[in-house]
């Protein structure tokens, strides 16, 4: 547990609250906590952090327009004192914000605003007279979609930044509003994330009052989020609409496959989802390693509305996506989906690279064998 004593200084990463961060990130292990911080305070006089404020001050337009993209702000404080963010990840218009925003500014900002936040924590620390070291923070996940792919740079930036330089510094992270979608797109980037700090993530069902209510007041709360705080919550000029899914149409008395190759010999995580606009569809999930001539079966859905799911492999190979209507002699059906590899060497690839579209004018399709 942290002593009670020790306030921190008004400067500096010396105090008593930044050093515990350190050991406490590092299960107390000294050897490793004393090069992580010496790594970070090589990185500091590196990237001129005891100066961020003055490159803030120099780029403010930029910053601007990071910030009228990056919807994220300081709300008020929790029960126990500590800061609490508003961040609406869902409301990043991703598309936009890769083709507007440097990531190496991008980085600055982020460094600049977590600064700020280290600051108003040593502020709180003397205020209460009790240690106040990290944040809180709601994450609204409303909008989020596969589109949010275009951000995935910059959030892989700033996480590797967080990891190595600001150790414990998240409380606990409440995700609220999370759209259907968002389970296959953490498991796509949650390896990104520290692992002490996906054990503070929460997802929140959508009766989230009293959850959020039990660390922080209602006063602090938006009432945009079921709260009473008045407060606006942080908005984006630029709204992207859809999941960031690709649309086809599957005809009647016909299927369509789509596949994604795994280049990597290290292998790699497929992960897929779709979902039909009406009706439903027989769906196949096959794989094919490298010099293989056949099929391996991974699953075999019949007259299903959507479904979600993910296949590793150790090698190169092939995943294919089948989605059969050929059972159908009066309606088509239009699929949203989405097929992408996290490779284990750290390259991930979206989207499907082929598609074929295979018609029956009497017959149905017959399966392809395993």
């Amino acid at each position: 547990k942290i002593p009670e004593k020790g306030v921190p200084q008004d400067s500096g990463v010396q105090d008593d609250t930044t050093l515990y961060r350190f050991l406490s990130g590092k299960k107390w292990n000294m050897e490793v906590a004393l090069k992580q911080y010496k790594d970070m305070l090589k990185w500091r006089t590196e990237m001129k952090v005891d100066s961020i404020a003055k490159w803030y001050e120099e780029n403010k337009e930029k910053c601007d327009k990071i910030q009228s993209m990056y919807p994220s702000e300081h709300y008020g404080f929790d029960k126990y004192g500590r800061p609490l963010l508003v961040h609406r990840i869902g409301a990043v218009p991703a598309a936009a914000f890769a083709k507007a925003i440097d990531i190496e500014d991008f980085k600055k900002y982020h460094i600049y605003k977590f600064e700020q936040m280290m600051q108003l924590c040593r502020d709180q620390t003397k205020k209460l007279k009790k240690p106040i070291y990290n944040l809180s923070v709601i994450v609204d996940a409303d909008g989020l979609g596969f589109h949010h792919r275009h951000y995935k740079p910059y959030f892989q930036a700033n996480a590797k930044i967080d990891k190595q330089n600001y150790p414990e510094f998240l409380y606990t992270v409440k995700v609220i509003n999370a759209p259907w979608v968002l389970p296959t797109i953490y498991s796509i980037v949650k390896h990104i994330i520290d692992p002490n700090t996906r054990d503070k993530i929460d997802f929140l069902s959508e009766d989230y009052k009293d959850v959020l209510e039990k660390e922080i007041s209602p006063e602090q709360i938006p009432k945009a989020y079921k709260g009473l705080c008045e407060k606006k919550i942080p908005e984006a000029i630029v709204v992207e609409d859809d999941e960031g899914l690709d649309t086809e149409s599957v005809m009647m008395m016909s299927s369509k496959e789509f596949t994604k190759h795994c280049n990597d010999p290290n292998g790699g995580k497929f992960v897929w989802l779709f979902k039909l606009e009406a009706y439903d569809i027989d769906f196949k999930v096959s794989f094919k390693a490298t010099g293989s001539e056949d099929w391996v079966e991974v699953l075999n859905e019949s007259k299903i509305e959507k479904h979600e799911g993910q296949y590793d492999v150790k090698g190169t190979g092939e995943l294919k996506l089948t989605f059969d209507n050929s059972y159908s002699y009066m309606t088509s059906k239009t699929l949203k989906y989405m097929l992408a590899l996290h490779s284990n060497s750290g390259n991930d690839e979206f989207g499907a690279s082929t598609r074929k579209d295979s018609k029956s004018n009497i017959f149905p399709l017959k399966e392809q064998k395993a």
